[in-house]
């Protein structure tokens, strides 16, 4: 049984701009795990872990030859800074004040010149240069639901046969996810890997506010065979999810009970 844990008022108009300088800044760090990390299945290299205080890219190598020397990335949420820290040198730091994306870029790629390694980045992918909002009190507001989140989809995992990802960050639309994958799938698809994402959005152009949601790639329809009376079939590109709107989720009698039932309504999926 997972401890009491809290779920905050999640609105996206009240955070919209500070949400959006995050996300710029996740993309960024999440590119530099990208390009110097080892390509892991199901391209999870290309996404961030979950730290104690943000998010992170674990430890990366400093270089292929030199393996006893690493480095690692946090993007501080509780303390607004970016982290540098390595284990053959002093940690260094970038305040997070709603900088530009190309202003944080630079920054990031001096210091890691300091600390002997070469940039990995594409520069002109983040050359963008409006200022940006950068709140403290929503960002700690954001942070509070990620921690409830992240420890809901972690005691998730542990029930779920067969493979499944970390919770990580996906830093392409911002949302926290867990995939699970196997070949039980009932799919008309020859496609050897099945899939089902478990995930939490602060929200886009097609939902206005903060969701939970369930996909199965390739699509199913199956997926209408056990979600719950009261979530919402919709599209998100070509793909159809079921969704849990944060606010219903929030507001119901036991709201980790009433996430944690979604999220569990497809396991019949797999055997």
């Amino acid at each position: 049984m997972i401890s009491q844990i809290s779920f905050p008022e999640l609105i996206l108009n009240d955070w919209k701009e500070t949400r959006d300088t995050l996300h710029k800044y996740c993309r960024l760090v999440g590119a530099i795990r990208e390009a110097l990390s080892k390509p892991l299945p199901h391209a999870l290299h290309t996404n961030l872990l979950i730290s104690r205080s943000g998010f992170t890219t674990s430890a990366l190598y400093k270089e292929p030859s030199s393996l006893n020397q690493t480095f690692e990335l946090i993007l501080d949420i509780s303390h607004k800074r970016l982290r540098i820290i390595s284990n053959y040198r002093e940690p260094l730091y970038i305040a997070l004040t709603g900088q530009s994306l190309n202003a944080l870029c630079d920054e990031t790629c001096s210091l890691m010149t300091d600390i002997g390694i070469k940039p990995p980045l594409e520069r002109p992918s983040f050359i963008e240069g409006t200022r940006g909002r950068f709140d403290s009190e929503t960002l700690k507001t954001y942070w509070r639901a990620v921690t409830s989140v992240n420890r809901i989809l972690k005691e998730i995992k542990k029930e779920l046969p067969k493979e499944t990802s970390p919770v990580q960050l996906r830093p392409d639309d911002f949302s926290l996810i867990l995939n699970w994958f196997g070949k039980g799938l009932p799919l008309a698809s020859e496609l050897s890997t099945e899939q089902v994402e478990f995930g939490f959005s602060t929200g886009d152009e097609n939902i206005s506010e903060p969701y939970f949601y369930i996909y199965t790639f390739p699509e199913s329809e199956i997926l209408e065979e056990f979600t719950k009376p009261g979530t919402f079939i919709r599209t998100k590109g070509n793909l159809k999810m079921a969704v849990l709107p944060w606010s219903r989720a929030i507001h119901s009698k036991f709201p980790e009970k009433t996430i944690t039932n979604f999220f569990k309504s497809v396991k019949p999926l797999f055997k």
